[in-house]
């Protein structure tokens, strides 16, 4: 596995920053995490790619308990050996840690452990225990955190075709303070640009 000890942030954001919205009927994700996936074939090969040098994934309790790995579960066994569904099988199959403050997610998953504490200590802890590259999907929360606290040493933003027009943001002065620089960008067919981004 590529990037031993090394924390990458990958979010989805919109045209205008925003990692959300709060305007109704915002269609600014080409792709919001359902049964259909309208990436174009390169933007999937990048992704799987990305799940395929994994070591483990950092989560937010929020999103252990709004049903994120319940649903990649659902979605990887409803596409039994294709390989744009990789990435669910991966998810799945990989150690995961929940950043709580609150307590105990609702529903314990396989291969999952809850890490409580400061922020830069279970990172530190997940990095250990996973051995390699950890990957983090958010919540948006736990991802400006991270950012803010110079603990991610990458950050991908798949920046999509739409505008969100209001919601929550990842970004700020820490992106600044923290020396994040450009390290690429890909265009997918599909009209989403990765822009990849590291700290000195």
């Amino acid at each position: 596995m590529g990037g031993t000890g090394r924390l990458v942030v990958a979010m989805q954001v919109s045209a205008d920053g925003f990692v959300d919205s709060e305007v109704p009927g915002a269609d600014w994700q080409l792709w919001n995490w359902g049964p259909e996936w309208p990436w174009s074939a390169d933007l999937r090969a990048s992704f799987n790619a990305l799940l395929a040098g994994a070591s483990g994934i950092l989560l937010s309790r929020p999103m252990t308990d709004e049903g994120y790995l319940g649903h990649w579960e659902r979605m990887a066994a409803l596409h039994p050996g294709d390989g744009d569904w990789e990435f669910a099988r991966a998810i799945g199959a990989l150690p995961k840690f929940a950043v709580s403050r609150a307590g105990r997610p609702r529903q314990e998953w396989p291969r999952t452990e809850v890490l409580t504490g400061e922020l830069a200590d279970t990172v530190a802890r997940a990095k250990q225990a996973a051995g390699g590259r950890l990957l983090c999907f958010g919540g948006a929360g736990l991802v400006a955190a991270l950012l803010r606290e110079g603990l991610a040493e990458e950050l991908r933003l798949f920046v999509n075709p739409g505008f969100a027009g209001e919601g929550s943001r990842v970004s700020g002065p820490w992106l600044v303070e923290h020396g994040y620089r450009s390290g690429g960008v890909s265009a997918y067919g599909c009209g989403v640009v990765e822009s990849r981004w590291s700290r000195e």
